[in-house]
């Protein structure tokens, strides 16, 4: 039994079908589906139309998999009512998707730190009741490493706020190792995106799993040992066909099997 779940977000099929996606991911060995954007649009927002969400969980369901997480933005630096309307819009919509997690992305304008924690804060009750858990992902700024995920968790200080941690993000966006700085983070991490980096700072994430600088076998190892168990999905993978991407998701599948020691 692996120690944590895995599944595929649909950015390295973003440019073919969802159909594409569920059944490669499915053919993998994967469990979960999350969703980012799909052919230059969001899969799922708070403007999707009436039902859209009911659909997506059951196409996901029909290819044999379970809904896991949804990329969301947020109305940084608006009035917090506002705000935080429109994101219990989106809650709504992930809930309705059968989606376990909500996932952002921070900000790079410090100015709008402020705002990020208060909307998380006064939504955070709200998503529990629905069944969905706020995260916040490293990508710069606010979010950059350990060090930044650390302190606004701790400020937010929610049972329903966690960390998923990437360590591709990073290498790419601090050129700063994940090995190392996942050991800043403690227990925090409630998820984890699998994604890796060649390059260094601002280097190239749209590769393979396994053939870049991320050590994952390190970066596991820190997770465990603070008693991680959360989902696994892979944000990024080799290929531009689509059977390309699908071989890659194989070859990542395996990776991350034996990485987890199954």
């Amino acid at each position: 039994m692996l120690r944590c779940e895995l599944g595929c977000f649909n950015r390295p099929w973003n440019q073919f079908e969802l159909s594409d996606f569920l059944a490669a991911t499915k053919a993998a060995g994967y469990a979960l589906a999350g969703f980012m954007r799909q052919k230059g649009e969001a899969t799922l927002d708070e403007g999707s139309p009436p039902g859209r969400a009911a659909e997506v969980k059951a196409e996901v369901e029909a290819a044999g998999l379970a809904p896991s997480t949804l990329l969301a933005g947020m109305l940084l630096g608006q009035p917090l009512d506002e705000a935080a309307a429109h994101f219990r819009r989106i809650i709504d919509v992930a809930a309705e998707a059968g989606c376990r997690f909500v996932l952002t992305c921070g900000t790079d304008n410090e100015d709008h730190r402020q705002s990020y924690i208060d909307i998380i804060r006064a939504t955070a009750d709200y998503a529990s009741e629905q069944g969905v858990m706020l995260t916040l992902k490293p990508h710069g700024g606010i979010s950059a490493t350990s060090r930044e995920l650390a302190a606004i968790h701790d400020e937010i200080s929610h049972p329903n706020f966690g960390i998923y941690y990437d360590p591709g993000n990073v290498h790419y966006y601090t050129g700063e190792s994940a090995a190392e700085d996942v050991k800043r983070l403690g227990n925090r991490a409630v998820a984890m995106c699998i994604k890796d980096n060649v390059g260094g700072r601002h280097g190239d994430v749209a590769i393979e799993p396994g053939t870049g600088e991320v050590d994952f076998d390190a970066v596991f190892g820190t997770l465990f040992e603070n008693g991680f168990t959360g989902p696994c999905l892979v944000e990024c993978l080799g290929g531009k066909t689509v059977a390309e991407i699908d071989e890659s998701a194989k070859r990542t599948f395996d990776l991350l099997t034996r990485h987890m020691g199954n």
